[in-house]
């Protein structure tokens, strides 16, 4: 098996047990929570999105559907084994009974080697994968520092702002039944807000909206694949996982990712192509911080 197919086989086998037992009924809910929970250093840092407990960088991509989607920790902070020996003075600072209960997520390098038939450099992706820990899964550790407020701060506005800024040639449109990105007039058409049953069924209609307006030609130039069927349904895994993210990085809970047509779409394509969710999930990724402006969201993180 080459190494790539390797770290497939190992992040997507158990994400597919995981959807496996939610189609059977299985709750896994972690919007659920309170969108204070632990230490961060600064709201607008991430306030929902998984973490690691030390850099307080948040992960993306891949990593962020491992450890953000379908866990039901309190924590969002997770560390790697040697963080953990470092942090609790401890060799061996993961109880036997969570031991094998790690998290397999995925480290993302560029190599520069030398090409044999030209000479010149060439870049080589590599990637592998390490466990890491949730806080809650370990005893010992120090306790989280107090989470620094900004005292202007409302969820409920922020994914406004952020379609602001995309700056819609065709603006937005609100009024009807539909919520949609009309690409040729890079125009959004939202319900009335009160239309909708919730605030957060609200915003991440409006953040689902904005991750399709991102793919646009004169923004992200995202492609969409040869075939329409195709093309659609792996657009609209993007929108859905982009939308996740931006209402998870500002607090805002979701549980339309665990709705039935998801679960089913994502266990055909996860068992079809292995790759696939990899890709989608970094195009997410790429369309979440150019919705947001965030700089700093990686897609492997330490």
């Amino acid at each position: 098996m080459k190494p790539k197919d390797k770290v497939y086989e190992t992040v997507v086998t158990p994400l597919i047990a995981r959807l496996e037992r939610i189609e059977a009924g299985e709750s896994i809910s972690p919007w659920h929570k309170p969108w204070v929970k632990d230490g961060t250093d600064n709201m607008l840092n991430g306030l929902g999105s998984a973490r690691n407990g030390v850099s307080k960088r948040q992960y993306g991509g891949i990593n962020w559907l491992i450890l953000g989607l379908f866990n039901s920790h309190t924590s969002r902070d997770y560390f790697t084994l040697t963080q953990l020996k470092e942090l609790t003075g401890n060799s061996h600072p993961v109880p036997n009974e969570v031991f094998k209960d790690a998290y397999d997520v995925v480290f993302y390098k560029t190599l520069v080697g030398t090409d044999d038939k030209t000479g010149k450099d060439k870049r080589i992706p590599f990637m592998r994968t390490y466990k890491v820990w949730n806080r809650d899964q370990i005893p010992g550790l120090p306790e989280p520092t107090p989470d620094v407020v900004a005292p202007d701060f409302n969820p409920t506005t922020e994914i406004d702002k952020y379609i602001s800024n995309l700056e819609l040639r065709g603006g937005i449109h609100i009024g009807g039944n539909k919520a949609f990105y009309r690409p040729s007039d890079d125009a959004i058409a939202l319900p009335q807000d009160s239309a909708f049953t919730s605030d957060a069924e609200r915003e991440s209609t409006k953040a689902h909206e904005g991750i399709h307006a991102t793919g646009s030609k004169h923004r992200l130039d995202r492609k969409k694949g040869d075939k329409y069927l195709d093309a659609y349904a792996y657009e609209e895994l993007v929108a859905e996982l982009g939308a996740a993210m931006t209402c998870s990085y500002i607090g805002i809970p979701l549980e339309q990712l665990q709705h039935t047509q998801y679960i089913k779409s994502w266990l055909t394509s996860l068992k079809n192509d292995k790759s696939y969710i990899f890709s989608a999930a970094a195009e997410a990724n790429k369309a979440f911080q150019y919705l947001t402006g965030d700089k700093y969201v990686n897609t492997a993180n330490k």
